[in-house]
């Protein structure tokens, strides 16, 4: 019997309202913050497009791709509403530490980011 192991990195749900380069217009885009050492994936609520690091997904070549695309990224809006930018810069912090650690480095020296707010 063989296993299939996946890694990935763990995420964090993220919800912003950005310009949106296909719409051409500022839209709800929600998400998944990757981590210190991955950008983030961000879905257009208008029109189902998606990007990470600022470049495009590819499209796919299926029916109703877009209209799926959006019904996920509302439940991902939704979501990601339950959680506060200062809870999303306390969890980035702690895997950035986490990282480091892992390397015998400490996350001292780092600078980490800091919320809307706080200070």
């Amino acid at each position: 019997m063989s296993a299939v192991v996946i890694c990935r990195p763990p995420s964090f749900p993220i919800r912003r309202i950005l310009n949106c380069p296909t719409c051409k217009q500022r839209r709800r885009m929600a998400g998944i913050d990757g981590g210190p050492w991955y950008g983030p994936t961000l879905t257009c609520l208008g029109c189902g497009d998606s990007w990470t690091c600022g470049e495009m997904h590819d499209r796919p070549f299926a029916r109703a791709w877009r209209a799926r695309s959006i019904a996920a990224a509302e439940r991902a809006w939704v979501e990601a509403g339950r959680y506060s930018r200062a809870e999303h810069a306390e969890w980035l912090a702690a895997e950035l530490a986490a990282s480091m650690a892992d390397y015998g480095s400490s996350a001292e020296d780092v600078e980490l980011p800091v919320a809307d707010g706080a200070a």
